[in-house]
């Protein structure tokens, strides 16, 4: 098997995704080759940064040992173009896009990072003949709303590029993005990969991001669901993907255009399940829950001052409507082919859970949704 040395950008190291990505290429001993795009005032606080993000998400000294400040990539979404005379990106054999906005609260400048940095990035890369595979980072959720309720996803390029048809505008950037990836750069040695929902950390629970896993929490304090406990979720581990995305960008070769790294209707969880595990590791009783439609969620408003003080009412109102959205679709997204690809499935989240729960235990739910509301 042709082994490469060629160098391996990313986007996104001081992010969740990006720098689980860093930390498990770090472990396989791939540090020498990595190149991180990081915004800073210099190299020295960009190579800062990204070590204490490194660390949180668990590099240790020996793995952050590995990495140089000769490897930063001094550079903003805001500012790609800027790289554009950088010797180094001569030497980029695999970038691993995973930089973006990606954030569910709405951000006057979603475009111009999410899509358009995106093409100026695959451009400049594309100049240079070296460049084997452009992995870029989407998102199962591309799909919009138009399948059926409780449906398995499949992969598709077809994607809908209608706002009317994503619940949030950041779903839609993405999905406007691959088509311009692929219909503006069109020698691209493209690789799509589409997490579904990333949650947690498998060894480290939710100690680097609370991303998303405070809204269970939320619904569990408030008694209440817009999703019937029935319907399942596609979560997956923050490092299981980091591993997958890893194993992409490191096969010699590879023949997959477009992958989903999800749970699949396999190992997705019910609410119920999940409720089951968190009132498990709290040492509670399985919580009773309202299901309610999303008109009448303002009923909740008396429920979040009195038991969610901490909260702002009308900011978690706001959110929970957003996430309820996602919630009550009910959709898994289909891994057969990423297994077909020699991925294994991920850990379902019941497993890791209970490590969730206790790692922010002693967090409120408003500051850990500043994870996704910045």
């Amino acid at each position: 098997m042709q082994q490469h040395d060629d160098m391996i950008l990313i986007t996104g190291a001081t992010g969740f995704l990006g720098g689980a990505v860093a930390v498990e290429l770090l472990r396989q001993r791939h540090g020498a080759r990595l190149l991180l795009m990081v915004r800073g005032d210099s190299t020295a606080d960009a190579y800062t940064r990204v070590c204490t993000q490194l660390r949180r998400l668990g590099a240790s000294d020996v793995d952050l040992a590995r990495l140089k400040p000769s490897q930063i990539l001094l550079a903003s979404l805001e500012r790609v173009d800027a790289i554009a005379g950088d010797p180094r990106l001569m030497k980029v054999g695999v970038a691993i896009h995973c930089a973006a906005q990606a954030s569910f609260a709405s951000h006057p400048s979603l475009g111009a990072l999410n899509i358009d940095a995106s093409v100026i990035l695959a451009r400049l890369l594309q100049r240079h003949g070296r460049l084997r595979r452009f992995i870029y980072i989407g998102t199962a959720m591309a799909c919009g709303t138009r399948h059926a309720q409780d449906s398995e996803v499949t992969e598709s390029a077809e994607l809908p590029l209608d706002e009317q048809s994503h619940l949030v505008p950041y779903t839609h950037s993405k999905a406007l993005c691959e088509l311009l990836l692929s219909k503006m750069v069109p020698a691209l040695p493209l690789v799509v990969l589409r997490p579904s929902i990333i949650v947690g950390h498998t060894r480290l629970g939710c100690a680097p991001s609370s991303s998303i896993y405070w809204v269970f929490r939320a619904w569990r304090a408030l008694g209440a669901s817009v999703a019937q406990l029935h319907q399942k979720i596609d979560v997956v581990p923050v490092d299981w993907c980091a591993a997958a995305i890893a194993a992409v960008a490191l096969r010699s070769e590879w023949r997959h255009d477009l992958l989903h790294l999800s749970a699949g209707a396999a190992s997705s969880c019910s609410f119920a399940d999940i409720d089951s595990e968190l009132a498990w590791t709290e040492g509670e009783a399985v919580g009773n829950y309202d299901i309610l439609s999303e008109d009448r969620l303002p009923e909740l408003l008396p429920r979040i001052r009195q038991r969610l003080p901490d909260c702002n009412p009308r900011l978690l109102l706001r959110a929970l409507r957003l996430y309820g959205g996602f919630s009550k679709l009910g959709y898994t997204f289909s891994n057969a082919a990423m297994q077909a690809a020699d991925i294994p499935p991920p850990p379902p989240l019941v497993r890791y859970a209970g490590l969730c729960a206790a790692s922010v235990a002693h967090e409120t739910v408003s500051r850990q949704m500043r994870w996704d509301f910045k």
